[in-house]
C-alpha cells in the first residue's frame, strides 16, 4: 500500500471498522492484514476508547501485561481496562487475539498493537 495513494479516511468511517476481525486476520498473517490491523484497527480502537476517557497509560499497561504473561493471561484479568465499556472492548479484542495460535509471536504483535492504540490516544489528546 503506497501512502501517497492511500485515501485519507475520516474518523466517522473508521468508527465502524470490525476491530476484532482485523486483529484476528492481522495476527494470523503478516503483510496487508497486519498493516491494516496496525492502521485502521488501531485508529478505530483509539476512537472507541476516546469517549470513555481512557488515557494512554492503562492501554500501555495492558500491553506490558500481554508481553509478560501472554494474551490468555490478559484475557483472564477481571478488568483489563477500568469501566464497563472499556472493559468490554478490551475483552473483545483480547478474545479475538486469543483465537490465533501463534504463541509468543502473536503475543508480541498484539502487545505492539496495544502500544499503537495508546500512542494514538496520546496524539489525539494532544491535538485537541
Amino acid at each position: 500500500m503506497n501512502p501517497e495513494t492511500t485515501p485519507i479516511r475520516p474518523d466517522s468511517e473508521l468508527a465502524d471498522v470490525d476491530i476484532e476481525a482485523l486483529i484476528t486476520a492481522g495476527l494470523a498473517e503478516e503483510g496487508a492484514a497486519r498493516r491494516r490491523m496496525f492502521t485502521d484497527g488501531a485508529i478505530a480502537a483509539a476512537l472507541r476508547l476516546e469517549p470513555h476517557g481512557v488515557r494512554p497509560y492503562p492501554v500501555r499497561f495492558l500491553a506490558r501485561y500481554v508481553r509478560a504473561a501472554g494474551r490468555s493471561a490478559a484475557l483472564a484479568l477481571p478488568e483489563p481496562l477500568v469501566g464497563a465499556e472499556p472493559m468490554a472492548l478490551a475483552s473483545a479484542w483480547l478474545t479475538a487475539a486469543s483465537t490465533v495460535d501463534d504463541g509468543l509471536v502473536a503475543d508480541q504483535a498484539f502487545a505492539q498493537w496495544l502500544d499503537m492504540v495508546a500512542a494514538l490516544i496520546a496524539i489525539r489528546r494532544r491535538a485537541r
